[in-house]
């Protein structure tokens, strides 16, 4: 296996990033997803600045992650990613998780990623438009390979957010770690107490930009959990998020 076709990431776990139990705080785990995928891709030459020249970003619309332990403070997150492929009009992405130090194997995750042509937003074919190889990493294990759209009824408990400056990224929206990070603390405000998760799949339906305000809502049935937040003004879906904890 030639090392360009995948890339190892380490990530020291900062004070600043574990919350009041020594653990990881969950949503940093998105943080790390998205560079490691970000400086990857920009390797293999269809990162950020290759698709800009084309007059086209990358967006992530699905990710599910499947943690088995987590790191503490101190720890080093080793992040292996791989792109593996197409689903539709969705670039697939792979990755493993474990600790630099001791080799603890934390858990997996996958993602599927658009291609949108600037400035109309339309999804174009990864393959066609950067060309990328569609039979990369193919022998490689796809985690999730099967990232469905995610539905649920019944939801209450609307909590708003406005979204601040302090929470844009370079793509001039919300970042993604903050949907799981609305969506985690929505659980733990309905249970009265902190929630880790086991399992999270997050579909990203619709950007949000500064000064938007974001009803958030959900459900939980026995140790699982389903919440999406919309737009308030348009009643749009910008996301869901469904998982276990």
């Amino acid at each position: 296996m030639r090392s360009e076709n995948f890339l190892i990431s380490e990530f020291p776990v900062r004070m600043n990033e574990c919350g009041p139990d020594g653990f990881l705080r969950q949503q940093i785990w998105f943080d790390y997803l998205q560079h490691a995928a970000a400086v990857h891709a920009e390797k293999m030459g269809f990162g950020l600045s290759a698709v800009r020249e084309r007059r086209m970003i990358w967006v992530l619309s699905r990710i599910k992650l499947k943690l088995d332990s987590e790191p503490t403070y101190d720890d080093v997150v080793r992040v292996e990613t791989y792109p593996n492929g197409f689903e539709r009009l969705f670039a697939k992405r792979q990755f493993i998780l474990s600790s630099a130090k001791t080799g603890t194997r934390f858990g997996v995750a996958s993602s599927f990623w658009l291609s949108l042509e600037l400035p109309s937003l339309r999804p174009r074919p990864p393959a066609a438009a950067l060309g990328i190889d569609a039979t990369l990493n193919a022998d490689r294990e796809d985690f999730f390979p099967n990232l469905g759209k995610l539905s649920g009824e019944g939801l209450g408990g609307e909590v708003v957010h406005k979204i601040r400056a302090s929470h844009i990224d370079l793509n001039k929206h919300l970042n993604n770690s903050y949907y799981a990070e609305y969506a985690m603390d929505w659980v733990a405000q309905k249970l009265g107490a902190p929630m880790r998760f086991k399992q999270l799949q997050i579909n990203f339906n619709r950007e949000m930009v500064f000064g938007e305000k974001l009803a958030v809502r959900g459900k939980i049935d026995g140790n699982a959990f389903f919440v999406e937040g919309s737009d308030c003004d348009s009643g749009k879906n910008s996301f869901h998020a469904q998982g276990t904890f």
